[in-house]
This record gives C-alpha cells, sequence and structure tokens, in this order.
C-alpha cells in the first residue's frame, strides 16, 4: 500500500496492540497503547485539491469569529462536511479528569450541556487514553462504528477532548484535514483566549461580560452561519448568581508596600478564585481590585456558602510581606428581564453595604432590600423610552 494512499486507514480497528502499558484512571488500571500513523501529509495530485476552495471558505468563516464557543460551533460544522460523522461533539475536562460541559452536534443541532454530563463508558476509557499520551486513540465500536478522540488543549485546569464516531475509519487525508483544522482552533484560540483575559491574573475581562451575561440568558449570539442551539443549563431549576469582590484597603497596600506586591495580591487572588470555585463559574477582573463571579446555585443558601468559602479562604491565606488580606463580597440573583447595569448596581450596593458595616462579608441584594437597608431602583427590560 503506497505511503500516501488516502484510502488507508488512519487508526488500526479494532486495536492493534505494543506491549507497552499505559497507566488507565484512577484505579490503576491498565490498557496496552495503540499504534498511531503520523499525520504526513497527502502526495501532491491527489483529490484534495477538488476539496481545497471549500475548505478555505469554511476556514475564513471560523477565524472570522470572535467568540471561542461559536469557534467550537463552526470546527465541528466544518468537520461534520469534511469527514461526514454519525456523532461528533467536544467534551471539557476539569481538573479531575471529569467532563463538565458537552458541545454536540446531533442531526443538525448544536446541544450545550453544563453540569450534569452523561457519557458513555467507551469514551470514558478513550478520554483515559488519550490524556495520558496526549495523541489521538481510535477504536472499533461493533461492525459499522469507529470511535476516535482528539486532544485538542490543555488549559491550567481545563482540558478539551474532540469525539467523532464514524462508520469507518478515517483516511489518511481525513486524518490530515482532521489534525490540520484542529491546528487552527489551536492557535485561533490562544488569539482570542489573549483578547478577551486580563494580562495580569489570566481572568476574564470586562469586555467578555455582557457576551457571558447573553449566553447565560439563552440569547445566541450572532453567528457567521445560522445554527440552532439547545442548552441543557437548568436541568436542576438552579439560579444565576452575581457576586462582586472587592479586596479591602487595597490601596493601603499598594502605599504601604509599592504597586509590585499589589500585583501580587491580585494575582494570588485570582488563583484562590480559580482553585474554590468550579471550573464553568465565570471569573472577571473588572480592573484594579475589583472582581466579578457568576456562579449556578439551587438557592441564596447555597451561594452564599460558595461565596463564604472564597472570603474565609483570602482571608486564611498567608499574602507575602503583606500578611493578612481580607475582601468584602455583593452578591444579587441574576434575572433575564433586569438589563446587566442594573445586575451589576445591585450587587455593587450590597458591596458598598458591606464595606460601609464592618468590610470581609458578603451581602446579598435581595436580603438587604427585603429588610429595608437599601432600596431598590430598577431597570427592567422595555421600560426605557427614548423619546
Amino acid at each position: 500500500m503506497n505511503e500516501y494512499d488516502c484510502t488507508e486507514p488512519f487508526l488500526p480497528v479494532p486495536w492493534q496492540r505494543t506491549n507497552v502499558g499505559i497507566p488507565f484512571g484512577r484505579n490503576g488500571l491498565s490498557v496496552k497503547e495503540d499504534r498511531h500513523v503520523a499525520f504526513n501529509p497527502p502526495a501532491t495530485g491527489t483529490t484534495s485539491m477538488t476539496n481545497t476552495p471549500r475548505l478555505l471558505d469554511k476556514l475564513v468563516s471560523m477565524t472570522a469569529i470572535h467568540d471561542v464557543e461559536l469557534m467550537e460551533f463552526s470546527l465541528l460544522k466544518t468537520l461534520k462536511e469534511f469527514i461526514n460523522p454519525q456523532e461528533l461533539l467536544i467534551l471539557k475536562l476539569d481538573r479531575n479528569g471529569r467532563p463538565y460541559y458537552q458541545l454536540r452536534l446531533r442531526q443538525e443541532q448544536y446541544e450545550i450541556t453544563v453540569d450534569q454530563i452523561v457519557v458513555d463508558e467507551e469514551i470514558l476509557a478513550a478520554i483515559a487514553v488519550v490524556r495520558n499520551t496526549g495523541q489521538p486513540f481510535s477504536r472499533g465500536l461493533g461492525s459499522d462504528q469507529v470511535l476516535t478522540l482528539w486532544h485538542l488543549l490543555q488549559l491550567k485546569s481545563v482540558e478539551v477532548i474532540l469525539v467523532t464516531v464514524t462508520p469507518h475509519s478515517l483516511t489518511k487525508l481525513d486524518a490530515y484535514l482532521v489534525n490540520g483544522l484542529l491546528g487552527v482552533y489551536r492557535n485561533f484560540f490562544t488569539v482570542l483566549s489573549e483578547a478577551q483575559r486580563d494580562q495580569l491574573t489570566g481572568l476574564a475581562n470586562r469586555k467578555t461580560f455582557d457576551d457571558i451575561i447573553n449566553k447565560i440568558h439563552v440569547q445566541s449570539p450572532p453567528a457567521t452561519d445560522p445554527v440552532l442551539i439547545e442548552r441543557r443549563v437548568e436541568t436542576d431549576g438552579a439560579t444565576y448568581w452575581l457576586g462582586m469582590a472587592d479586596l479591602d484597603h487595597f490601596k493601603r497596600i499598594n502605599d504601604t508596600w509599592g504597586h509590585l506586591y499589589g500585583d501580587e495580591v491580585l494575582l494570588l487572588t485570582a488563583q484562590l478564585m480559580q482553585s474554590h470555585f468550579r471550573e464553568h463559574d465565570y471569573l472577571f477582573r473588572f480592573g484594579g481590585e475589583e472582581f466579578v463571579i457568576i456562579l449556578r446555585a439551587p438557592s441564596q443558601e447555597q451561594a452564599q456558602q460558595a461565596f463564604e468559602r472564597f472570603r474565609l479562604a483570602i482571608e486564611n491565606h498567608p499574602f507575602p510581606q503583606v500578611g493578612q488580606v481580607t475582601v468584602s463580597i455583593g452578591v444579587t440573583r441574576m434575572d433575564a428581564n433586569v438589563f446587566s447595569a442594573t445586575l451589576l448596581d445591585h450587587a455593587d450596593k450590597a458591596l458598598y453595604h458591606a464595606k460601609d458595616h464592618g468590610r470581609n462579608q458578603v451581602c446579598f441584594y435581595q436580603t438587604l432590600v427585603e429588610n429595608g437597608m437599601i432600596q431598590e431602583n430598577d431597570i427592567v427590560t422595555g421600560e426605557i423610552e427614548l423619546f
């Protein structure tokens, strides 16, 4: 068989094994390593040239997008068109290797699932192999399906995996095409991530906030191609909560120890946020010593537990040279009928109530209003009169 024959299977099915054992999962089981075919480019003059204009159009569309989620939609749509999979999805794994986010393309519809992810045992087993090797992995699922996984990204506490199920093994041409598309995705993801993140802390920056609010309220942002989106994020009846956190006496830290130590406090605060909130919670630095957290919780009591856990983590952390630092937090329950500016105003009022009443505490806007401690002043969608 010619080395660049485009009909040659990309990966063996079922597994072709060597004698090299790979650790598998937390229980110490092991599987054998699959032999992977290198991604050699197809020979010049193959039928790949017929797809070149279409592929270039897809790449132009994908790189015109300035939103990571929409770029992932575009990636799946492009892969579907070129390799015609029976199943196609992107999984995001937390620091323990558990899926917490799933973007699935099924029957021309994009389905987003958060939190309650159900993944087949075959896929979980393959994920363990891909996480250990960092290489694509394939195995047969019966006589008419082939499961293939690709390692997309490794972030600080998140791994991204592409899962495909096809009726037969990918050819070398298909594999080379997929690998190239994933390379474009990785490179452009880096560009988008840098544009959407605060340079000092690595948290999301202020300009990404409104986009996140739109996604939370199931308002699909405009895409280069129309897509149907189903979001499965409210299966447990949970509510979103927006918290605004501000480090207490931060100006004193800068004035006493200098801005270098002040920046270190901000960086350590961001790291404590990332370790005490979940991967699918949204963390922002709004500027200076002000941070915003958006999380989901079934009740105010559980939301308060999450924010209190973070507050205590800051209070008990020994900041180098500076010593003890505390944080005040104002929280509001999110409502799809309330403008984001009003939500921020509610959280800000609760925050300043915490500042004015001793600092180093968590205050909820709704509770303060109910107790008559602050006045409610909402701008609700549809109430603005322009003329």
